[in-house]
């Protein structure tokens, strides 16, 4: 199984190791939203299983989540669209096309008749035990998405791409140069612009048929995927110095320690969003999020570049975001007695999910029809 989420040419293994890092990641989002405060998983613990659970907090998970979202899914909008133009040019439109259909829309189609299904068979058993609803009934009303919306939304943006390709014709040939600071202080800046803007207006609460699973983030994600393009033309991929690796985390830093104070006390307003939340919120999302770009690609270009070893985690990685919901969802609930704060049973789960999501993949892939690599 691949697709632009999984494979890189080899000269560029470190974007193969840092998808690896950002897979696990969505798996650990996930299990942080099966003990967290927030009921947005398809088995949220406290939710269906509170009366008797031990007495602990759930802050350090709610946090996590916030940094995740700020930048990680944006992060891999970034990644895919580096590989697009390219594949675009060597395969042809009508090839091209095919093949993005067939390595996004077949996954996406699978998870939302198949494997979402899956997963919310313990929300089916835990409703049926206070009114009995036939499954038939249940599965047609709870279709979704869920962790697919990425794929419906990278095929989207791709299919967007090949249009506008389409129309202009053949794209100019890269330019090889460093990115210069004030250009990516200027990004940092149009995302921090975009999302205010899009806080306070707030057009839509739902992206329909993609189902973006968090629509205020989705001014984030056209912009990263339309810089992944730009990072390909200009060949930065591989030009970060490694000093851009402290730069970009040490932003990140400060406007966490800067920012995240403000959203988390004006969270606590009652009724609509006052406008400094927005600002705090939309100037974070920007900055977090450039930051721990530049950061995560220069680290992993200069520290993690060397030969590869990671074979087997690098070449299921994609085939883990496909399965990994209903193997979490199955770990939790066989977990579902032990009596731990949030905390701890996040990171117990967390030590068995990741495994078994690996295994299941690298099983799957072994028993499915391969077809070639090239992305």
């Amino acid at each position: 199984m691949s697709t632009t989420l999984e494979t890189a040419p080899r000269a560029t293994v470190f974007v193969d190791r840092l998808r690896v890092v950002l897979i696990a990641q969505v798996v650990l989002h996930h299990v942080a939203l099966t003990y967290g405060s927030f009921p947005l998983w398809y088995y949220h613990e406290p939710t269906m299983r509170g009366p008797g659970l031990p007495a602990g907090s759930a802050w350090p998970l709610d946090l996590l989540l916030l940094l995740n979202q700020t930048y990680f899914m944006g992060l891999f909008f970034l990644l895919s669209a580096c590989f697009v133009p390219a594949s675009l040019e060597r395969k042809g439109g009508a090839r091209f096309l095919l093949d993005r259909l067939r390595r996004l829309g077949l996954p996406m189609l699978a998870g939302y008749f198949l494997i979402v299904p899956l997963a919310k068979i313990p929300k089916y058993l835990w409703l049926n035990e206070r009114e009995p609803v036939p499954f038939g009934a249940f599965y047609l009303d709870e279709l979704e998405m869920g962790p697919f919306w990425f794929l419906a939304t990278l095929l989207a943006f791709t299919l967007a791409y090949a249009g506008f390709r389409a129309l202009r014709g053949q794209a100019p040939p890269p330019v090889s140069s460093a990115p210069r600071a004030r250009t990516i202080v200027g990004f940092g800046a149009v995302l921090a612009a975009a999302g205010v803007l899009w806080r306070i207006w707030e057009p839509i609460e739902r992206v329909p048929v993609l189902e973006v699973a968090a629509p205020a983030y989705l001014p984030q994600y056209v912009c990263m995927f339309v810089a992944g393009l730009a990072v390909h033309r200009r060949g930065w991929l591989t030009a970060l110095p490694a000093s851009a690796a402290g730069w970009g985390f040490g932003t990140a830093l400060a406007g966490a320690l800067l920012l995240l104070p403000v959203i988390v006390v004006t969270m606590g307003a009652t009724g609509e969003p006052p406008l400094l939340q927005h600002l705090a919120h939309g100037l974070f999302d920007g900055v977090f999020c450039t930051g721990m770009t530049v950061g995560l690609l220069s680290l992993f270009r200069h520290r993690f570049a060397g030969a590869p070893r990671t074979a087997f985690l690098t070449s299921n990685a994609f085939a883990v975001y496909v399965v990994h919901a209903p193997v979490l969802v199955a770990v939790s609930v066989a977990l579902a007695d032990l009596r731990v704060d949030p905390v701890a049973k996040f990171a117990v789960v967390s030590v068995v999910a990741l495994p078994a999501c690996w295994g299941l993949a690298h099983l799957l892939r072994k028993a499915l029809p391969r077809r070639g690599t090239q992305s």
